[in-house]
């Protein structure tokens, strides 16, 4: 019975991830076509397309095949945004990692492939995989955040501003280690099945940092007026000036183009 709850607290948590991402990912698309902001738009629709990938496996039964497809495109937009964001107009690594990311990918689609149409069990190769292709999406934001956040921290900027790529290095941080779990998941056992408690444990760890994740992301982006009240309580604010989502970004790769020359 006790196992029972924990499934179902375990599948409210990944429901809230799914809705948030759904959210926020609305949200994106409104203020990017509202503000001409290309990287808003892309982000968006990865956040939208990992959504119907996770609504199409757990809830219409389309198989993880389906879910990897658009995780997939997900995480590439994922790679192009936090390019488009933080390296836009610059010489640096930023299209290695975009093209590891689509090798991983690739990969990836093609060992489910080979699970899915000729029953070749290629869990744990694939697994191992998985985690370095989830770590330099997430991590690759998590630095990039966290660089910005660096250059920017002792600038006479509104300290909400400041939180928010705190806030995103932190969670993205948190997410890349998201599937190392899955090398604790039994083989042939259905994922979170409440009848075994691996399993359940390895869904609970899944749901719990994606959730971690989904509050952090949409808080940094959405943060309510109260918060940014709370954390600029001890700003002594030099304009009325308020930056529109443009003018943070690029003061922001302003202010990493300016590091690095």
């Amino acid at each position: 019975m006790a196992l029972i709850i924990l499934f179902w607290i375990f599948a409210i948590l990944l429901i809230l991830f799914i809705v948030s991402l759904l959210v926020v990912g609305i949200f994106f698309l409104i203020k990017g076509n509202q503000n001409k902001m290309k990287n808003l738009i892309v982000i968006g629709i990865g956040f939208i397309a990992m959504v119907i990938g996770f609504i199409g496996s757990f809830v219409f039964n389309l198989g993880f095949a389906f879910q990897e497809v658009f995780v997939f495109i997900g995480f590439v937009l994922l790679v192009v945004f936090t390019n488009m964001t933080f390296y836009k107009g610059r010489k640096s690594k930023a299209k290695v990692v975009l093209i590891v990311t689509v090798i991983l990918g690739a990969i990836q689609l093609i060992l489910m492939t080979l699970h899915t149409q000729f029953s070749i069990n290629t869990y744990y190769f694939r697994v191992t995989l998985d985690v370095p292709y989830t770590f330099l999406v997430f991590n690759w934001m998590a630095w990039s955040s966290y660089s910005a956040y660096q250059k920017i921290k002792n600038k006479n900027i509104q300290p909400w501003i400041k939180v928010r790529y705190k806030l995103v290095a932190f969670v993205s941080f948190i997410l890349s280690f998201n599937n190392i779990s899955e090398y604790f998941q039994p083989v042939g056992t259905t994922w979170g099945d409440p009848d075994n408690l691996i399993s359940l444990a390895v869904f609970g760890t899944t749901a719990v940092i994606s959730v971690i994740f989904a509050i952090g992301f949409s808080l940094a982006w959405m943060m309510p007026n109260c918060l940014k009240k709370f954390f600029n309580r001890n700003y002594q604010l030099l304009d009325e000036k308020e930056y529109t989502e443009e003018e943070l970004m690029n003061l922001i790769r302003e202010q990493l183009a300016n590091r690095n020359n």
